[in-house]
């Protein structure tokens, strides 16, 4: 009796773990196919009137849509590649630019540099000029040399060194007592013949009082003296 009772059970219960199974498995089947056909079935949004206007696809089937934006893509592509060479040209163009300024800043350069060059052997040829002007009058300021030798052979008033250095061609000679003697200019000249006649001697007078400057002077004076006694004699007026 038992054994019967056990098979009757093991017959109850094997089919019920089975079904339960099943019923799992088709459970989680079940379970995921929604969620991809949701995914496959997203709406696309809609547009507005307006939208379609500016897009130009107003009233266009689905074809037509496809056709109008595959050529304004393209178009698209095609002002893209445009606006690339035009950026290409401008590089090129700003590469001449800047190497036609490379090229001016080295003429200016150049330019610059041959004025300071003329400039610099200007300076030296008039630095060496007046150098030499220079060493030209020192020589010639020495003593011994040939300009204070020339100003004595000209006959200047008061040659270097007072015309009293050896060489100097002047009328001054040394006595035996050795001083210089000097003949003023107004020197009177002597008579041989009234000698011995006592006549008194002739001198030079233009060193003493008498003397045309020392006469001119007191002719001044005078007539200084006079002016001023009358004025004075207006001034004092008429004695009653």
């Amino acid at each position: 009796m038992a054994t019967l009772k056990s098979n009757a059970l093991v017959k109850v219960l094997v089919p019920a773990v089975l079904l339960g199974a099943a019923g799992v498995g088709m459970r989680a089947c079940t379970s995921g196919t929604p969620e991809q056909t949701a995914t496959q079935q997203v709406p696309l949004p809609q547009l507005t009137p307006e939208q379609l206007r500016e897009l130009g696809i107003e009233g266009d089937t689905p074809q037509d849509t496809l056709n109008t934006l595959v050529g304004k893509l393209g178009e698209v592509q095609r002002q893209q590649g445009d606006i690339m060479k035009e950026n290409l040209a401008l590089k090129e163009e700003n590469r001449k630019l800047q190497a036609g300024n490379g090229q001016v800043d080295q003429r200016i350069a150049d330019a610059v540099s041959e004025a300071e060059d003329r400039t610099q052997k200007a300076l030296a040829q008039q630095k060496t000029t007046l150098t030499d002007q220079f060493n030209a009058m020192l020589s010639g300021l020495a003593p011994g040399g040939g300009a204070s030798s020339a100003q004595a052979g000209s006959g200047a008033d008061i040659p270097v060194g007072l015309g009293l250095e050896p060489g100097h061609d002047t009328d001054i000679s040394a006595g035996s007592d050795g001083f210089r003697w000097a003949e003023p200019q107004d020197v009177v000249p002597a008579d041989p013949q009234q000698g011995g006649q006592g006549q008194p001697p002739h001198f030079a007078t233009s060193f003493l009082e008498d003397n045309p400057l020392t006469r001119e002077k007191n002719a001044l004076e005078r007539n200084a003296n006079h002016r001023q006694g009358l004025d004075n004699g207006q001034d004092e007026g008429p004695v009653d």
